[in-house]
């Protein structure tokens, strides 16, 4: 089954990748016009010394931020480079003209780059510090994706999540509430694939760090379902899970939604009382398409049953 994944992972990755440097490659030059600016949107870098990374933040603050002294709850965003724009747009649609959701603070992490070079440090880095341990499958996979595209001799690494999580709570949080009026009762987690494979790590080894987590089709599967020992040994010591989670997958994402229910079915066995759980298999979706979806049905779940009347 693990194998399974992996042959998908890097399919589609294979593809995305090769695609778009052919398009790269092959189209003319066109006349320049100006770039687009997304309204409210700042980016920052920050210096992770935990990780040896400069991460670039991508911050986009409310409409009222500028006119209030109001607190805000924050999105904490995996995947920006594929995810930071459509969710922006949630976030705006759902807080105006009618509030569904409260007005947040949208903060992606991502790894910087223009063009293929961009692309290329979204997926090692997301490889990296998505993935709990060192699966050397995984490596091997990227490898010969990346190779595929044209590109040779990149080394790429697994196992990162334990000191992408450090990063988070001792450089990231610190740099974030000094510098932002951030609601720090009301933080989100949002990852999807594998970076919904490293929310549940983050919910499984420090769970308080957020109140909310979306966790759109995780790749539970990964490392033969490391993440279902990470919830046993959880409820070994733990009586409760104080959280707020969203899990979902779509309708053709069969060994997603298998490791989906096995998740679901242990949690439902350790009975946590303070804990939230949704969970949806969104209809003729599959893993590429899903993600839009399951986002704009998150946030809702997450966030705006706290509006409703």
């Amino acid at each position: 089954m693990r194998k399974d994944i992996c042959k998908k992972t890097f399919f589609l990755f294979a593809f995305y990748f090769t695609i778009n440097a052919i398009i790269a490659q092959t189209l003319p030059a066109t006349k320049e016009y100006p770039g687009i600016t997304l309204e409210r949107t700042e980016t920052r870098i920050l210096r992770s010394e935990i990780v040896d990374q400069d991460y670039e933040l991508l911050i986009s603050l409310p409409r009222s931020y500028s006119t209030s002294n109001t607190k805000y709850p924050v999105i904490f965003l995996l995947d920006p480079f594929r995810a930071f724009s459509m969710v922006k747009g949630f976030t705006d649609a759902l807080t105006a003209p009618f509030q569904i959701i409260p007005e947040v603070i949208l903060i992606g992490i991502g790894y910087g780059g223009d063009g293929m070079q961009g692309r290329l440090n979204w997926a090692l880095g997301r490889v990296r510090d998505y993935t709990p341990v060192q699966n050397s499958d995984t490596e091997e996979w990227y490898e010969n994706a990346i190779e595929a595209s044209g590109l040779s001799d990149i080394n790429v690494i697994s196992g990162g999540a334990p000191l992408f999580l450090d990063f988070i709570r001792t450089e990231l949080f610190p740099f974030v509430e000094s510098n932002y009026r951030i609601d720090t009762i009301e933080r989100m987690l949002s990852g999807y694939s594998f970076g919904g494979l490293f929310g549940i790590y983050a919910l499984f080894h420090d769970p308080a760090l957020f109140d909310k987590y979306f966790l759109g089709s995780p790749s539970i599967g990964f490392q033969d379902g490391i993440s279902l020992e990470y919830e046993v040994r959880y409820a070994k010591t733990h009586e409760d899970l104080e959280a707020e989670v969203f899990m979902s997958a779509g309708e053709k994402e069969d060994s997603y939604i298998e490791y989906l229910n096995k998740m679901v079915e242990q949690i439902s066995e350790h009975h946590y009382k303070s804990l939230t759980l949704d969970t949806h298999i969104f209809e003729n979706e599959s893993h590429v398409t899903c993600y839009p979806a399951a986002m704009s049905r998150g946030l809702i779940e997450l966030f705006g049953k706290e509006n409703d009347e």
